[in-house]
């Protein structure tokens, strides 16, 4: 009988085959586990550069809107309070037109961008369609959003109507979001009624309101005084309430006046510059330098006697005299601002 004896190894190279094969399993396990631990890595920064890229959405919440109508002498408002963005406001002077500004809590810091504006319907109007108004531009500074009256009565018209007028622009800081801002048409009722019946009871102006002022200077000088600066302010809204005012308008004729105390030639001088002074004062507040005709009659037009203080007091003045051209059969009221809701 013979006995076969096996050697080890005999075995030995089917026990290396599977050996090496599980590491080769193990190996392509490691990496395909790597591959998945990158792929999921750069999903999260592709995620991450997307949330980035976002939205911005201001708006009152729907249990919290609050609209205020508010008056003062010759001023109407009609405000919103956005949170953490700032303030809406229609507003109206008497003798200027009504206008549309929104204050913002952080400034717009580019120039020459724009946003549109869309009147959009709340989420339980379905059947009411949006209505586009169009790109409004964006100033620089605290109050981005300045409109003029046109636009302005078609926000309250879509007010009334209970839409949401929306305004859209990319974002301030960097432009990577788009940034939503909605005027909600609820609760406004009641404010808006007062402010038409605020707006109805603005009083008009006339030209006989403003063809003759006077104004009236401390000794030597040539500033300005606080009242004064209203009288003018009202010359400058009237004379900006309608074109067709400034059309009717020949000229405003600015006289300087001074007391008798110094040189006459000195005299001359400082009535020049008290006219000029208004004259400045008009063209800053928006009125054509064109219209203006300046004179200087220093100390030799008196109102009142130099001998006392009051008297001398009375001549340091300036005359501001509005001039109509020549028409024939012109009457004072063709000159007359309108009303503010004949506008």
């Amino acid at each position: 009988m013979k006995v076969f004896h096996i050697h080890s190894n005999t075995l030995s190279m089917p026990t290396a085959i599977n050996a090496s094969f599980v590491d080769m399993r193990a190996c392509m396990f490691r990496s395909i586990l790597l591959v998945l631990v990158l792929l999921g890595f750069m999903a999260v920064l592709g995620l991450t550069s997307v949330a980035h890229a976002g939205t911005q959405h201001y708006q009152a919440p729907l249990d919290n809107v609050r609209w205020v109508a508010s008056s003062k002498k010759r001023h109407c408002a009609l405000t919103h309070d956005i949170p953490l963005y700032g303030r809406a406001t229609f507003s109206q002077t008497a003798g200027e037109k009504l206008g549309f500004s929104m204050r913002v809590k952080r400034k717009a810091t580019r120039t020459k961008d724009q946003a549109h504006l869309r009147s959009l319907p709340p989420e339980w109007k379905h059947q009411v369609s949006s209505v586009d108004l169009g790109e409004v531009a964006v100033i620089k500074g605290a109050n981005p959003f300045q409109l003029k009256e046109d636009l302005s009565r078609r926000l309250l018209a879509e007010l009334q109507k209970g839409m949401f007028p929306t305004f859209s622009y990319r974002d301030w800081a960097d432009a990577r979001d788009q940034v939503s801002v909605a005027l909600p048409g609820i609760h406004i009722k009641e404010a808006l009624d007062e402010f038409i019946g605020c707006l109805s009871a603005l009083p008009t102006y006339k030209f006989s309101d403003f063809k003759l002022s006077l104004m009236h200077f401390a000794f030597g000088k040539h500033t300005i005084k606080a009242a004064d600066r209203k009288r003018l302010d009202g010359v400058a809204r009237y004379l900006r309430s309608d074109s067709a005012i400034q059309d009717n308008i020949q000229h405003l004729e600015i006289s300087g006046h001074t007391d008798n105390v110094g040189r006459k030639r000195n005299n001359d001088k400082l009535g020049k510059r008290r006219s000029q002074a208004v004259k400045d004062y008009l063209t800053s507040k928006g009125v054509p330098a064109s219209l203006f005709k300046l004179k200087t009659y220093g100390e030799r037009r008196p109102k009142s006697t130099n001998r006392t203080d009051k008297g001398r007091a009375s001549n340091r003045r300036v005359k501001l005299i509005l001039f109509k051209k020549p028409m024939k059969d012109h009457h004072d009221d063709m000159s007359d601002s309108h009303s503010p809701m004949e506008k």
